[in-house]
């Protein structure tokens, strides 16, 4: 079998037993799984949900009530599930939800559509799911209308899990939808998204535009969406994970970047969606440091522009780069060309 037919038959079952997990922030997970294994009755998976979502390790006995032993074995042989010395199995992905359930994110009668992204804890490579994904989404979907017409071009940068260019390829199927990542294990976990959502994606490994085709660059980007790294640099030298580390600019270098050089790209009708956090600073905490960038780059109008979330990854605040940092607003941001 092959990786995405793995997928595709894990998926299907999950789906048929509808497994429902909706990806929490990292801080939750880890609360989560502390109390989990702080009692010997909790600490092992006794659900696909266990398993698939929190990460918690269970026995073969156990796993076998939540996959059939043909789904095991393939996952077994594609090291999608390991093996520990004391002989309990993990998962190496996480399955989550990728419309929030109950919502209308897809038609009523539209199967649920999952998405495999990396198991917790984080590593440096890991691909990245969660609140930030959701709210993303819901924020593309209101986006659209400034568009004055189908977009013939999308392109995710630092597109992760894939999932804003996924939605968006759903949403334009006539378009040529690329997403470009530098991370080589989140564009295979792209393409394999893509795959179980049955859209057509390219993936480029990519240093913001560079790999960009010539050919679209020439006739302009219609759409450019982007839910970039936002964490700071760690002040301490300490190295983040990839899909973390926003640079510097209290991690606004990334997504003001995004938003000059995909200026040189865009089509005359195009627009440029940026999600991001934003730090605000204690002695002036209504102080917004990227709309004020955003309207000092050369031909940028912002036509758009909403709080998601006042106060995200409350955890960074008061340390290292957020020293003096109150809060971390998440906003969302539409960008065309002035006329």
């Amino acid at each position: 079998m092959t990786e995405s037919s793995v997928y595709q038959a894990l998926v299907q079952h999950l789906a048929d037993a509808q497994y429902v997990f909706v990806c929490p922030a990292p801080e939750t997970q880890a609360r989560v799984m502390r109390k989990r294994g702080s009692d010997a009755s909790t600490e092992d998976a006794r659900t696909a949900e266990d398993f698939f979502g929190w990460n918690l390790p269970c026995t073969r006995r156990t796993l076998s009530s939540i996959i059939p032993n043909i789904v095991f074995e393939s996952l077994l042989d594609a090291s999608i599930i390991t093996i520990s010395d004391s002989n309990k199995y993990r998962s190496a992905i996480r399955v989550s939800n990728f419309y929030l359930p109950q919502t209308s994110g897809g038609e009523a009668a539209d199967p649920p559509l999952y998405y495999i992204h990396s198991s917790f804890p984080a590593s440096s490579d890991s691909v990245f799911f969660g609140p930030d994904t959701y709210l993303f989404v819901v924020f593309l979907k209101t986006a659209s209308r400034h568009l004055q017409h189908a977009p013939n071009s999308i392109i995710d940068v630092c597109c992760g899990s894939g999932a804003g260019a996924i939605h968006m390829a759903r949403t334009y199927p006539q378009a040529k939808a690329i997403g470009l990542d530098l991370n080589p294990r989140a564009l295979r976990l792209g393409g394999i998204n893509a795959d179980l959502a049955g859209i057509r994606v390219d993936f480029l490994e990519s240093n913001l535009y560079a790999a960009v085709p010539d050919e679209l660059k020439s006739t302009g980007i219609d759409l450019i969406i982007s839910n970039p790294p936002y964490i700071a640099s760690s002040s301490d030298g300490e190295d983040l994970p990839i899909y973390a580390d926003g640079g510097a600019e209290i991690g606004l270098d990334i997504s003001i970047r995004i938003v000059e050089e995909g200026m040189k790209i865009l089509s005359p009708t195009g627009v440029i969606v940026v999600y991001t956090g934003v730090a605000m600073p204690t002695a002036k905490p209504g102080y917004d440091t990227f709309f004020e960038k955003l309207d000092r780059v050369d031909g940028v109008e912002v036509v758009e522009y909403t709080i998601l979330h006042p106060d995200m990854w409350s955890e960074e605040i008061g340390h290292g780069a957020y020293t003096d940092v109150c809060r971390i607003q998440v906003v969302g941001a539409v960008i065309r060309r002035k006329n």
